[in-house]
């Protein structure tokens, strides 16, 4: 058994991602999620709340309940970063994740995620492109360009 955990643990740190979940207060749990693959694309499924941030480090961090934490999935491959919420499966608030976005290029919103970034990003251009009730309230000092998908009308941004 000792050695199938060890064997885990040497795969996921040659996969480049390390998880490790912090509570820190009550019910409230931090799950940091340390990459080597840079993020140049990312896509939000099923009532996620995402913040991008200036952060230069190549750490994801998922804020929320614990139960709920342990049901975000999180995926990245080759730059491209995938989070999904599962339906019905949020206790609490919805769950906030930080995502370091230097390199971003395009974000897609599906269903009732949101997207809003700390600040103004340096981002040279970020496509947006919106499927479903989301929001995106994403300041940069570059271009955003923000479409919709289907009848879902486009919103002003979120205040």
């Amino acid at each position: 058994m000792k050695k199938i955990a060890l064997s885990l643990f040497a795969i996921a740190l040659s996969a480049g991602i390390f998880a490790e979940p912090t509570n820190i207060s009550g019910n409230t749990t931090v799950k940091t999620i340390i990459t080597d693959d840079v993020v140049t694309s990312l896509k939000v499924y099923k009532n996620v709340e995402v913040i991008l941030t200036n952060n230069e480090l190549n750490e994801i961090q998922i804020v929320g309940e614990t139960t709920d934490v342990e049901n975000v999935t999180v995926k990245i491959t080759r730059g491209e970063l995938t989070v999904t919420g599962l339906p019905g499966a949020l206790n609490g608030d919805k769950i906030v994740v930080y995502v370091p976005s230097k390199s971003l290029a395009s974000v897609y919103i599906h269903g009732s995620s949101n997207v809003t970034s700390t600040g103004s990003l340096n981002n040279e251009t970020i496509d947006v492109t919106i499927n479903g009730n989301g929001k995106s309230d994403i300041k940069s000092t570059g271009l955003i360009n923000v479409n919709t998908i289907g009848d879902f009308p486009m919103e002003p941004p979120i205040n």
